[in-house]
């Protein structure tokens, strides 16, 4: 799930043209490596954090799982 999840932010963040680093600013994290790791599946986002990071890209949450 957190592939599914990672993969889908990466795609619409550069849909977007948005940085990992502009994400990381805006979920609270120094470093934009944990972005990539979110992206990549190596980490789990916290689920608190869904709505800020709908909210970073523009999107409805359920954008986060779905097309």
């Amino acid at each position: 799930m957190k592939e599914i999840l990672g993969s889908r932010i990466r795609e619409l963040r550069k849909e977007k043209g948005l940085t990992q680093f502009y994400l990381a600013i805006e979920l609270g994290y120094k470093h934009s490596s944990i972005i990539s790791e979110i992206e990549s599946g190596k980490k789990s986002l916290n689920a608190e954090k869904l709505p800020t990071v709908a909210k970073a890209l523009d999107v409805e949450i359920n954008k986060l799982f779905f097309e």
